[in-house]
C-alpha cells in the first residue's frame, strides 16, 4: 500500500472512532444504566455479589456525562483517577509537548507505578466489598 493509500485509511480510521465515541457519549448520557436494559451487567458481581474494581463504571461515566460530578465519584472513585491519569500519560507522550518530560513519564509508566497501581487497584476491590 502506498502513502496515499495509507493516509486515507487512516483518516477514515480516525473518523470511525470519533463517530464511535460521540455514538457512546449520547448513548451514556442519555441513558441511565441503572435503568436501562441496553448495558452489560458486571458478570463477577452477578456471579458473586462482591463488586469488582470497575463495577460503577457505567453509572459514574453517566452521572459524569449530565454534570453530577458528586453522583459520579460515588459511583467509582476509581474510575475518575483512572482517567485522569490516561489524560496525563497522553498529554506527556503527545508529540505536541515539549520539552519531553521523560521522568515524569517514566515515573507514571515504569514498573513501580504498574505496581502500586495493582496494588491500589487490588485494595480497592477489598476495601469497597469490606467497608
Amino acid at each position: 500500500m502506498n502513502d496515499t493509500g495509507r493516509k486515507v485509511l487512516m483518516i477514515i480510521a480516525t473518523i470511525a472512532v470519533i463517530a464511535l465515541v460521540v455514538a457512546m457519549v449520547v448513548i451514556y448520557r442519555d441513558n441511565n444504566p441503572l435503568e436501562s436494559n441496553m448495558f452489560p451487567k458486571c458478570g463477577f458481581y452477578v456471579m458473586t455479589g462482591y463488586k469488582c474494581p470497575g463495577c460503577g463504571g457505567q453509572r459514574a461515566v453517566h452521572y459524569l456525562l449530565n454534570g453530577e460530578f458528586k453522583e459520579s465519584f460515588k459511583q467509582n472513585p476509581l474510575f475518575h483517577i483512572g482517567w485522569l491519569y490516561i489524560i496525563t500519560v497522553m498529554i506527556l507522550k503527545s508529540p505536541l509537548m515539549f520539552p519531553k518530560h521523560t521522568r515524569l513519564l517514566y515515573a507514571l509508566t515504569g514498573l513501580h507505578a504498574c505496581i502500586i497501581w495493582l496494588v491500589g487497584i487490588i485494595a480497592f476491590w477489598i476495601l469497597r466489598n469490606v467497608l
